[in-house]
């Protein structure tokens, strides 16, 4: 009997000291906020990442704002938040001076979709009609005219016409006649093809073009660049879950996103739609040739630069390299 009383005392002692360090743990996180443009599909990372602890194994505890670029970018340098998606502005600000760097891209191609109504079915039926874009002069408009050049088409055969950034406004447009087609991301062509339009082509396929940026503070990488790299290897490992692991990756999604009334396999797919756009080993690192393609539509184009742009002006990868390196070396372990 004493012997089980004993027993017990020392099950007792140690759930404490489990439940202690468990709560000490917590106490020790370092609490930071991360900034995202859109509440979708081409930001659940952010939300896996929180929701699968992949921040809480960094020691970090992580609150998600949603915020559109240009305000992401304000806030970063108020110190409001320590890491902002929307990375295209933060860029172009940092052209303007701004102590502020891009420390990686969530993926090696544009996650953007050319949704059609359904009388079209190739490219050529594209000729003498009208495309929905954000703006004229956008990054997508830049996009549509490049697919239609490549399609062996010329600029002067669509016609193009600002709609904004709303998506149900251009799956609308299509539906009355408006437009034609348009292009959307992974999670809104769920619902665009529930209203019976079509997906006429991927525009990741047309040439490297890294995507969602995301970035931070000069000061931030100057005196905590071990918590840029903490924060950056649960970016990774939870990009990696949401390409390995979609059905896993699905059910954050279905808790956690603004992405209205959808089913979980359309949602798996969605998923699956977007991870053509990310690399095949550890993301986060473009290609030279992808890195020179986003700043020129990203940065030179959109602000009429003249010359060449150095990316060490608008970029710091130095961490998002070490943290590739670290995790690519792990997987070759035996």
């Amino acid at each position: 009997m004493l012997k089980q009383i004993k027993l017990k005392r020392f099950a007792a002692l140690w759930f404490c000291l489990g439940w202690l360090a468990f709560n000490c743990a917590d106490v020790q996180a370092e609490k930071i906020r991360t900034v995202v443009p859109q509440s979708s599909l081409n930001y659940l990372s952010v939300y896996v990442a929180e929701s699968r602890g992949f921040f809480k194994q960094e020691g970090l505890d992580n609150e998600i704002l949603v915020v559109s670029g240009p305000q992401a970018t304000a806030a970063l340098l108020s110190g409001d938040v320590d890491y902002g998606g929307g990375g295209g502005s933060a860029m172009r600000a940092a052209v303007g001076g701004a102590p502020i760097k891009g420390i990686m891209f969530q993926t090696e191609k544009v996650t953007f979709f050319l949704v059609t109504d359904p009388s079209i079915t190739r490219s050529a039926d594209l000729k003498g009609k009208k495309v929905g874009v954000g703006g004229i002069g956008s990054s997508q408009d830049r996009l549509i005219l490049t697919y239609i050049e490549q399609a062996g088409l010329l600029s002067t055969d669509i016609t193009r016409i600002a709609l904004g950034a709303d998506a149900s406004r251009r799956i609308l447009a299509i539906k009355t006649g408006v437009i034609h087609a348009t292009m959307l991301d992974p999670g809104t062509v769920i619902f665009a093809e529930q209203q019976g339009l079509k997906v006429l082509a991927f525009l990741g396929d047309l040439f490297p073009y890294p995507f969602q940026t995301f970035a931070t503070t000069d000061r931030k990488l100057k005196e905590n660049p071990e918590q840029v790299k903490r924060w950056l290897r649960a970016m990774v490992n939870a990009l990696m879950f949401v390409r390995d692991k979609p059905e896993e990756a699905a059910d954050v999604a279905l808790k956690r996103l603004r992405i209205g009334n959808v089913t979980k396999p359309a949602l798996v797919e969605g998923i699956k739609r977007y991870n053509r756009a990310l690399s095949s080993g550890v993301p986060g690192l473009p290609s030279s040739e992808g890195i020179r393609n986003a700043l020129e539509h990203e940065v030179r184009i959109p602000l009429k630069m003249d010359g060449e742009l150095s990316p060490d002006r608008v970029l710091n990868l130095k961490f998002i390299q070490q943290v590739r390196m670290e995790l690519e070396s792990q997987k070759t372990k035996p």
